[in-house]
């Protein structure tokens, strides 16, 4: 569906909107650091990136043939023997063939990569990029998305399965520890922030520090905050793998120097430019920046006619055995917000929503950043998530109506707060009205940075004051919302068999409340032009979208790993992470597991065997499940102190 529109509106490109166009196909290939160093004149532009040993030239000269060789002289003559021909117009196999054979001047001096308009097209129907390479052409993705179903399968799997998340948790506490193997007593923080700069994704710092902790806690890791270091056991375990690593090293350098006919450097360098593909079990002879590398050594060094007896050799090596690995760590990291889209019932239209227990914390948290509470910087990196998933966050007009009630209820707070002692204040971390608890804590965050800010001074923030009206209050933090993207909404008229569902459900709650909850669910079951996030701590509301496969509803901490977990739709993985010396201190129990589903998925057939693992997938909760205090206390993993869940009471 894709593919077409896009190679129709790429071959009516003028010269320089297609010089756009083809520079986004070359970062999807791979390439990077790419900047156009020449101005137009000749039907083309030269390009360069960040790898120097290659000629990159974009054109739409409708005489290709002679434009290729002219281009070819030029790369010659500035000492480089690769050269990648990038052009809308259309060639094909044959033609190309022909070109090859009888009309390329320089065959075995300088190797030449076409690619032609088909080729552009498709890489840019790759979920990373067809987004953007559709406002970019003025077209307009639909609304739900083409998708093959081992592809969703896929995607689900990675976005909601205990196995990916285990096999990320995996690798990130592997790129800590291969870290600290040669780096011993680095402070912590520059730690984290080596391992998040590494590692592609977002709020990857969220993760790393998560992860620092279980190796310490494990007693994987220890020394002081300014000094980390591995553990001596964890030191000779590392040091053995890799020992075995270097054995296995030297078996691969004979193997490719038979073949090749190479010295040792030469033949190590050939092996560490393959494996950079073969570990994620990636073709040696495709067109992204890597493979074109090997070619041009092959060429430098006139092995051009060996090169499908040494990629043969390549592919059989010991090291290549990471690849079962590799490629589902690979896939992991590469997943964007097109696995998101799939994951939702394939809608492209992702709203999240904020239930009033979850918005009262995220709006305190975005209000005041700066106080870097627990609740700051977990609203923070939601924002984060949400900003670069271009996903909108929204609070339903009823759960307004709570917010805007529940502040009101504070106001009766003010004196007697500010006459309890500095201990007593403390404990009210813990009150169930959430401006109290959430005021609470910030208040102490600010004084220790030498600030201060009165409980009256911070629910007037929210356009809370004694006498004023319930919907100013609201006009006020709907305000506020609107200010930090947060958008509210009107819910439609109530289903009324929701309606008597949800009073089933909740006997015992307060009438109001199984209005709003109705009214929301409501619009979460019957509007399926949209995917929905539900954040939220109700287990009631939970079960209600289980089974609605474009609705996923869970816990504000979950809901951020879900969306960090996936990078934005222009994101596109093709750097080294470090792959091959992390994955050899990987737990092979934990990486297992997801390669073998993957395969599965990609040889299954029957329509219940991929229902089957979606289920599995998305089914977070056991039926043993349910709403404890400790589930609400921290939206970061990393936090020690509890709370309780906002109580959703006080209504007027």
């Amino acid at each position: 569906m894709y593919f077409p529109a896009l190679l129709k509106a790429i071959q009516a490109l003028e010269e320089k909107a297609f010089y756009n166009v083809a520079i986004m196909c070359l970062e999807q290939l791979g390439y990077r650091d790419l900047s156009i160093v020449d101005g137009p004149g000749d039907g083309g532009k030269d390009v360069v990136c960040s790898r120097p040993d290659v000629r990159i030239q974009l054109s739409v000269r409708k005489t290709w043939e002679q434009k290729i060789n002219e281009e070819a002289a030029n790369t010659e003559a500035a000492g480089l023997r690769h050269f990648v021909y990038v052009t809308n117009r259309a060639i094909t196999p044959d033609d190309q063939d022909e070109f090859l054979d009888t009309q390329y001047r320089y065959k075995g001096i300088v190797d030449l990569t076409i690619i032609d308009l088909r080729r552009v097209a498709t890489s840019l129907t790759r979920p990373s990029v067809i987004r953007e390479a559709y406002e970019l052409l003025g077209l307009r993705i639909p609304a739900e998305l083409v998708a093959d179903p081992k592809d969703v399968t896929i995607s689900t799997l990675l976005r909601f399965s205990k196995d990916a998340k285990d096999l990320k948790e995996e690798f990130i506490e592997a790129s800590i520890r291969a870290r600290l193997l040669h780096v011993e007593g680095i402070p912590e923080e520059q730690l984290i922030e080596n391992v998040a700069a590494a590692l592609p994704g977002i709020n990857i710092d969220r993760s790393a520090r998560a992860a620092l902790s279980r190796l310490r806690i494990a007693g994987r890791v220890k020394g002081a905050a300014t000094a980390v270091k591995l553990s001596d056991s964890e030191v000779k375990k590392m040091q053995a793998a890799e020992t075995e690593y270097l054995a296995a090293r030297e078996i691969d350098l004979a193997a490719v120097a038979k073949v090749t006919r190479l010295n040792v450097e030469d033949s190590g360098k050939l092996l560490g430019l393959a494996l950079e593909l073969l570990v994620r079990d990636e073709n040696l002879d495709g067109l992204g920046p890597i493979e074109q590398a090997i070619r041009s050594f092959l060429a430098e060094k006139r092995l051009e006619h060996k090169r499908d007896e040494i990629y043969e050799v390549l592919s059989k090596t010991n090291l290549s055995k990471l690849k079962q690995y590799g490629k589902a760590v690979s896939q992991i990291f590469a997943t964007n917000t097109f696995d998101i889209y799939r994951a939702l019932g394939r809608r492209t239209d992702i709203k999240v929503v904020l239930d009033s227990s979850v918005a009262m914390p995220v709006l305190f948290g975005l209000s005041f950043g700066g106080a870097r509470s627990r609740y700051g910087v977990a609203a923070l990196a939601l924002k984060t998530a949400l900003v670069q998933h271009k996903i909108a966050a929204v609070v339903p007009r009823p759960y307004l109506n709570e917010m805007a009630a529940h502040g009101r209820a504070a106001i009766a707070l003010v004196d007697a707060y500010g006459a309890l002692p500095r201990d007593a204040k403390r404990s009210l971390r813990s009150s169930e009205n959430a401006y109290l608890s959430h005021f609470a804590h910030i208040e102490e965050t600010m004084e220790e940075k030498g600030e201060s800010i009165s409980l009256g001074e911070f629910l007037a923030y929210f356009g809370i004051q004694a006498g004023r009206s319930l919907d100013k209050v609201e006009n006020k933090i709907e305000s506020l919302l609107d200010s930090h993207g947060i958008k509210v909404i009107t819910c439609p008229k109530t289903d009324q068999t929701v309606f008597r569902s949800m009073s089933a459900a909740k006997k015992y709650h307060d009438k109001y409340i199984i209005d709003h909850d109705a009214a929301v669910a409501t619009l979460l079951k019957n509007d399926d032009e949209h995917g929905y996030i539900l954040s939220t701590w109700d287990k009631t509301m939970m079960d209600f979208v289980e089974d609605l496969i474009r609705v996923y509803a869970d816990t504000p901490a979950r809901v951020i790993d879900f969306l960090s977990m996936a990078g934005p739709s222009n994101f596109a993985s093709e750097q080294n992470y470090e792959l091959i010396s992390t994955l050899l201190h990987i737990d092979e129990k934990r990486a297992v597991p997801l390669a073998e589903k993957i395969a599965s998925i990609r040889t299954a057939e029957q329509a219940f065997k991929l229902d089957q693992i979606i289920q599995g997938a998305r089914k977070l909760h056991g039926a043993a499940w349910e709403l404890k205090a400790e589930h609400v206390a921290p939206l970061l993993d990393e936090a020690n102190d509890q709370a309780v869940r906002p109580d959703r009471a006080d209504h007027h």
